[in-house]
């Protein structure tokens, strides 16, 4: 961990174990976008691909069962 982490958001933090964390909690679509097209580490952009499925899903479902 560099001392810059402690002042940067956890999708900014240097270790991709972080990163992966805070992807996992997001709700947030669009930064999760960012975050496939952005970081360098692939485990880190697999984990948001698949939160992006995860959330687009329960979406849909959640649009189903009140439509």
């Amino acid at each position: 961990m560099g001392f810059s982490d402690l002042f940067v958001p956890k999708y900014l933090h240097s270790n991709p174990k972080v990163r992966i964390k805070f992807v996992n909690k997001c709700k947030d679509l669009h930064l999760l976008e960012q975050m496939t097209e952005k970081d360098e580490d692939e485990n880190v952009v697999q984990a948001a691909r698949d939160r992006i499925q995860v959330l687009n899903t329960s979406q849909s479902q959640t649009d189903y069962q009140t439509g």
